[in-house]
């Protein structure tokens, strides 16, 4: 069978679908991932296959004038059809020429699916971890159906011949979606050996994601000096943490080192709130101080904090002082950590990709 992936050029977008773009690798299907330039790269180095649509088209580029990224709590899908504004010829046209079997795609990639449905193929919806509440979705479909009636040339999209569902059950389902654990994947690294020791003092993880915005230094730079006053040792990771300034000496910086490695040996995980994140954490079942930034991270937040395995500092509060509290109240409180475990649990009791790239065989 061939297994057509599509997805925006974002490493977050790609890292959540690895997995079950593996998992039919190993099924002895055809994998092929098309994205524009900026994640090719990306993709090779999760040892599958990219093939190059849309150019260099990336979110930087396309990011509607005169909208702040840092702060922004409405969950704003223009620059996603920009995007499929960029990709929609090459991939129709490489659906045309590979001739896949099914098109496997995330919430928020629309040639994909434009493609499928003009091949008459079936498609396969994959959502990245916690799903977009559906009202925030709606509303924000809403606000550019013209640019998408223009853009589907008035086809309409066929739905997914299957939702796939990485939520554990108690955060919310989606709607007859079909269940997958989700497994973490954040590329490959060589880890230090001193991970592989039990730190001294209890381990907290710093972490701001994968999108270079001002307000992700700002935020690590704050919760770094806010955790500093705590008996706590502190590691920052990510891209170009070495380059970062004014953080305390003792601060261990381990750049690019996936979270499910990292974590484990963490008592607390304090990061953006962003989807990957998020779920990385909770398959390891790690309290988290979330401190969101941008689009869906709010709602991420809200739903972590009210499930009793998060506590969040608000955009325009978050400062050292807010983050000393609220981590000293996550470290010192074992509700935390208990419901972090049930979580993990649940995602540990889902259906493997391996499953689920079979059920995708079946069903297509």
């Amino acid at each position: 069978m061939r297994v057509l992936f599509t997805m925006n050029p974002a490493p977050g977008h790609l890292f959540s679908m690895v997995p079950l773009a593996w998992a039919h690798h190993l099924r002895g299907d055809q994998v092929l991932v098309a994205v524009p330039q900026p994640l090719h790269q990306q993709v090779r180095r999760a040892g599958l296959t990219a093939a190059v649509v849309g150019g260099d088209a990336s979110f930087f580029e396309l990011w509607p004038a005169g909208l702040d990224l840092g702060g922004n709590e409405e969950l704003d899908l223009d620059v996603f059809v920009a995007l499929a504004e960029r990709t929609r010829d090459d991939v129709d046209a490489l659906v045309r020429a590979w001739r896949p079997d099914v098109v496997v795609t995330e919430p928020v990639e629309y040639s994909g699916p434009l493609a499928a449905t003009r091949a008459g193929i079936p498609w396969v919806l994959q959502h990245w971890g916690l799903p977009v509440p559906p009202e925030v979705h709606r509303a924000a479909l809403a606000k550019v159906h013209s640019r998408l009636s223009i853009l589907y040339g008035g086809i309409t999209v066929d739905p997914p011949a299957l939702t796939i569902d990485t939520c554990p059950p108690s955060l919310g389902s989606v709607p007859g979606g079909t269940p997958m654990r989700y497994v973490p994947y954040n590329a490959a690294c060589t880890i230090p050996n001193w991970l592989l020791e039990a730190p001294s003092r209890p381990r907290v993880c710093v972490s701001m994601g994968t999108v270079p915005i001002p307000e992700g230094v700002d935020g690590l730079t704050a919760a770094v000096h806010g955790l500093h006053g705590l008996d706590v040792e502190i590691v920052v990771s990510g891209a170009g943490v070495h380059n970062l300034t004014g953080l305390p000496d003792d601060v261990r910086r381990i750049g690019w080192i996936p979270h499910n490695q990292v974590l484990p040996g963490c008592a607390l995980f304090v990061h953006h709130g962003g989807s990957g994140s998020s779920m990385a954490a909770l398959t390891i079942g790690r309290p988290q101080l979330l401190m969101p930034q941008m689009c869906d991270q709010f709602a991420i937040a809200e739903r972590l904090t009210a499930a009793g395995a998060a506590r969040s500092v608000p955009f325009p509060e978050r400062c050292a002082s807010a983050v000393r509290i609220e981590a000293s109240k996550l470290l010192s409180d074992d509700g935390y950590h208990v419901r972090a475990a049930e979580l993990a649990a649940e995602i540990a009791a889902m259906p493997a990709p391996s499953t689920v790239a079979d059920l995708i065989s079946h069903t297509v």
